[in-house]
């Protein structure tokens, strides 16, 4: 037979394209829609035996149920659903020897303390506990879990928890106080007074990324207080090439105001910038000069203040070396 005669063949792609648009058409009408809260759109009895299970999962015994339900929470959390239902669950497990449900813990208790104000005063005392924790970074997280509960009635207990990690010997913990310092103060503007007096005990911290931090609060908090600055006016410049660079930012602005309010302008009076004294006429004279051996100012960086060198002069106050 002639081919205008044979039969046609069957088209199997069309056929299988055909099984797979309609297989998936099937899977598509079978997802749960977004409901309005943005999660997915289950029934009631659904949404009411996913509850009861994740709150028997936190209320456990065993730390590995109890992580798997932290996780579960947090992600509902990160669907926009509301979970704050899930609270005294949640504080009961703050006492947990456990790292990993601590720090779930404290993430969901900063995120739902404002809509459970009354339950998150409860936490307090295991937030204090915890500042005394053998671990650094729980005594740090628990710093900053009291510092971002933004509830008013606490800021006393908060402040006394700064006041007590800003001597920590850990110097992360006291960079946690210092982040927490501005945090406080946003909460409560009039306790200036007393942060400003912590800010004076942290500025005497020779860590360089604690020194930045106290800075960064001392610029926020109590930015016309440059009376503070003068005992350490030249540690920072010391300290200053040993920062990371957004500390180099922080330090090198503070500096800059420093010397436009305290120093003598320096077209005042005849004067050269040289090292050491000058035997002539007498006056002390001094010159701070940042080196560029594999300076912060010297090194490829993409830190706006590199290529810079920065100079310092004072006409009698060689001998006021800071205290500390």
């Amino acid at each position: 037979p002639s081919r205008s005669d044979s039969p046609p063949r069957p088209n199997h792609a069309g056929a299988r394209s055909d099984r797979e648009g309609a297989h998936f058409a099937n899977r598509t009408a079978k997802m749960p829609m977004p409901g309005k809260m943005g999660g997915f759109g289950f029934d009631d009895a659904q949404i009411a035996d996913e509850a009861r299970e994740l709150d028997k999962s936190l209320r456990s015994t065993n730390t590995g149920e109890k992580l798997n339900g932290m996780k579960k929470l947090l992600g509902m959390m990160s669907a926009g659903r509301d979970v704050s239902n899930f609270f005294a669950s949640v504080v009961m497990n703050i006492a947990q020897d456990s790292f990993e449900v601590k720090v779930l813990v404290y993430l969901y208790l900063v995120r739902t303390a404002e809509q459970k104000a009354d339950e998150a005063l409860l936490s307090i005392n295991s937030f204090q506990k915890d500042l005394a924790h053998q671990n650094p970074r729980v005594r740090a997280l628990a710093l900053r879990v009291m510092s971002s509960i933004r509830v008013q009635v606490i800021v006393p207990v908060v402040i006394l928890a700064v006041r007590k990690c800003a001597v920590d010997p850990s110097p992360y913990v006291r960079k946690a106080a210092a982040h927490a310092i501005p945090k406080v103060f946003r909460l409560d503007p009039n306790r200036v007074d007393e942060l400003t007096e912590i800010i004076e005990t942290m500025l005497r911290d020779s860590t360089p990324f604690v020194l930045s931090s106290a800075v960064a609060a001392f610029q926020e908090v109590s930015p016309g207080r440059i009376d503070l600055v003068h005992r350490h006016y030249r540690k920072i410049c010391r300290m200053l090439v040993d920062c990371d660079e957004w500390g180099q930012i922080l330090l090198a602005n503070l500096l800059l105001r420093y010397a436009r309010t305290q120093f003598t302008r320096p077209d005042a009076y005849d004067r050269s910038l040289a090292t050491g004294v000058d035997d002539d006429d007498d006056a002390a004279t001094l010159e701070l000069v940042l080196q560029g051996d594999g300076g912060a100012f010297e090194k490829a960086s993409s830190n706006p203040l590199a290529g810079t060198k920065g100079f310092y002069s004072s006409s009698d106050s060689d001998d006021d070396d800071d205290d500390d």
